[in-house]
């Protein structure tokens, strides 16, 4: 790796979608930012499993190619049910693989937590649960095909259950800069909500505003991709130092 100043940046999807979705910023942000999506099961390129509704097993299932790929320094994103994976993998890493990432981006979600039971709506039927979803403005996209709707809600219910059963480990404390982002219309997520994530980490936390609603990543993208860059993308002689005294 002697001159590759390259940063890899791990894009965890946000409920009920591919990491496909981050396929295109590949491309767009050029070779410095090395973008890597990280696919959960029973979607995208594992479409024969199942998607998975607890915690554990699904971390067990992505944690390790996500260290496999820490071969230069990384960084997280992850928006919306993927900014708490994001999260979790980012104090995983600290702690069982010593590992720190450059920096953690988590967008479209305020520190996860256990909603209270009236905000749960994973259980409900499929008409009641998009209702719900689509007046927080939560609900994702779907493909005009019943087919992949219907596999889009299989999934989505299985975030949901992840999303709605999940405590917080207080001890999870990351030693990265931490950047928290929302869109400006998102009805969901407060500059409130994106200010809790400084007790998530040792260092610093900024917070970054994009125009649009909840799915800004997927509109606002050369804003974000050029956050991003302003980051990532640094002089070879401090990427080589900073990699080299950690390793």
């Amino acid at each position: 790796m002697t001159g590759d100043t390259s940063v890899r940046l791990f894009c965890l999807p946000f409920e009920g979608v591919s990491a496909g979705v981050y396929l295109p910023w590949a491309e767009a942000i050029g070779p410095s930012v090395v973008v890597t999506p990280v696919e959960l099961p029973g979607r995208g390129r594992h479409p024969r499993t199942r998607p998975c509704g607890d915690l554990e097993p699904l971390l067990a299932e992505i944690i390790p190619y996500v260290a496999r790929m820490c071969d230069r320094p990384f960084a997280l994103y992850g928006h919306g049910f993927g900014a708490l994976l994001a999260y979790e993998i980012a104090a995983r890493l600290e702690w069982e693989h010593d590992a720190a990432a450059e920096r953690l981006y988590v967008s479209g979600s305020g520190v996860p937590h256990r909603p209270a039971p009236e905000r749960a709506v994973g259980h409900l039927p499929d008409a009641a649960m998009i209702r719900r979803l689509r007046d927080r403005g939560r609900m994702p996209p779907v493909g005009r095909s019943p087919r992949r709707a219907a596999g889009t809600l299989t999934t989505l219910r299985a975030d949901l259950a992840v999303m709605e059963a999940y405590r917080r480990d207080p001890r999870h404390v990351v030693h990265c800069p931490v950047t928290a982002m929302r869109g400006r219309q998102d009805r969901s997520v407060s500059g409130a909500d994106l200010a809790g994530w400084g007790r998530c980490s040792r260092r610093a936390l900024r917070v970054a505003v994009f125009p649009g609603d909840h799915y800004f990543p997927l509109t606002a993208r050369e804003e974000l991709l050029g956050t991003f860059a302003r980051d990532l993308i640094r002089p070879a002689a401090v990427r080589r130092s900073r990699y080299a005294a950690a390793y």
